[in-house]
């Protein structure tokens, strides 16, 4: 993000002699688009929430990622859905640091795991409604959110 996450792309760039590698696959240099769209660990993340939200993904960049919150959703359904991309971003850095600083490998389902709780409290925490879209009535309760009906006039 703006070349200030310290990867070692970022590092090597700075002046810092390393050699790279990504902790999650272990098969290629560590770089931002890699470590947050390539990587075999990261790509299964991605399809997941795909299917979550029943949709296609094809990233080239992070403004990539934002525009999936701009699509007609229900105010509570768009809370979840920034909710989780925020988490996944999250959960990336989570299980690269454990893996490179504490040798700990943590399963890509695990790492799933941590995304619906950490999604779930956030869209718990709302008020925000949501509609009668089974669409977004779906995803609400993938994450484990109760539903906000619209207050009726």
């Amino acid at each position: 993000m703006h070349g200030k996450i310290l990867i070692d792309e970022n590092l090597m760039a700075r002046g810092c002699n390393i050699s790279s590698m990504c902790n999650l696959c272990c098969n290629h240099v560590e770089s931002s688009y890699h470590i947050l769209f390539s990587c075999p660990y990261v790509l299964k993340l991605w399809s997941w929430l795909a299917s979550v939200l029943n949709m296609h993904f094809s990233f080239t960049c992070l403004e990539d990622v934002w525009k999936i919150r701009d699509l007609a959703w229900s105010p509570q359904c768009k809370l979840v859905v920034l909710s989780a991309l925020v988490n996944i971003f999250n959960s990336i850095w989570y299980v690269r640091n454990q893996a490179r600083f504490n040798n700990k490998i943590i399963n890509w389902n695990s790492a799933i795991s941590m995304i619906i709780a950490s999604t779930s409290l956030a869209g718990n925490a709302t008020r925000k409604a949501s509609s009668n879209s089974m669409r977004d009535f779906s995803i609400i309760k993938h994450f484990n959110v109760s539903t906000h009906h619209p207050q009726r006039s």
